[in-house]
């Protein structure tokens, strides 16, 4: 198992500490300063959470205006989630990836262009950055020493260019892949996982539904295999309560992190993280 590369190691997290125990991410789908504040103070309270996945798109849906000023009213709360400690990744959900806003290809690529840009201060890709009024970063995002990173849908149009962008900018990517219906063939999981690893992410996540306990294993084992033929970190979620097993024993397949609730979960089968950090902690030591 290799380790999430943007974790904290001045902040001294669990995944850290214990290098034999995936990091454990909780989601935020907060949509305004106090709610985002809050969640990720929470978070870190636990002293068990080793990053906060800010789930951005509800707050999308409930704002007005182009997907650029939408984008950049998120951005502005962004401070605000980095004061409490943990690590940020920036995540945009569409419907069939069980989001909860419906944009097009390119507003998507316009909306995580801006947050690559708010995130480092730097304009990134066609000067999407200048057009959504972030040119100059977010005050306190670069400069928290709180690392942010960005996920990208590996099957939206523009996802390798939008990897290149966030890896010339010095943010990390989670390139991801979802299946909210069944487990795709081990052939397809396999060839996501090389897709991912070819566009240089950061890290590669995939997460399926399964619908038998077969499902699960074809999960584990293709992720296994990506982990052993790849230098990126991998990270393989079989969702619902059938793929709990991959939520606890993921790590020994080669899942670098796993995804947990505090609160509202995000996904199908997240576990309460307090109780997960727990049976980690016994079964890594």
């Amino acid at each position: 198992m290799k380790s999430l590369p943007f974790l904290n190691p001045a902040a001294g997290s669990p995944a850290v500490r214990n290098p034999g125990r995936p990091a454990v991410i909780v989601p935020t789908q907060a949509i305004d300063a106090e709610e985002l504040a809050a969640e990720c103070a929470a978070a870190a309270a636990t002293g068990i959470v080793d990053a906060v996945e800010w789930r951005i798109d509800p707050l999308l849906a409930a704002a007005s205006g182009s997907v650029l000023t939408r984008a950049e009213a998120a951005l502005s709360l962004l401070p605000r989630a980095l004061t409490a400690g943990p690590p940020i990744l920036l995540t945009v959900r569409t419907g069939f990836e069980g989001g909860q806003v419906e944009i097009t290809e390119d507003d998507y690529a316009e909306a995580v262009r801006a947050l690559i840009a708010g995130a480092t201060g730097v304009e990134v890709g066609d000067g999407t950055a200048a057009a959504a009024g972030v040119e100059s970063g977010v005050p306190g995002a670069a400069a928290s020493g709180v690392p942010v990173a960005i996920d990208v849908e590996i099957d939206r149009a523009e996802s390798r260019s939008l990897i290149a962008s966030a890896r010339e900018a010095g943010v990390p990517v989670v390139a991801s892949h979802h299946n909210f219906e069944v487990t795709d063939s081990a052939e397809r999981l396999l060839a996501t996982f090389t897709a991912m690893s070819e566009a240089s992410a950061d890290v590669a996540k995939v997460a399926m539904m399964p619908q038998t306990p077969a499902d699960v294993l074809r999960l584990l084992e293709a992720t296994s295999t990506a982990d052993a033929s790849s230098a990126a970190p991998v990270l393989g979620i079989s969702m619902g309560p059938l793929g709990r097993t991959s939520r606890i024993m993921g790590a020994d397949f080669g899942s670098c992190a796993t995804f947990a609730q505090i609160g509202q979960a995000s996904a199908p089968g997240q576990i309460d993280a307090v109780v997960l950090a727990e049976i980690l902690d016994r079964v890594t030591g």
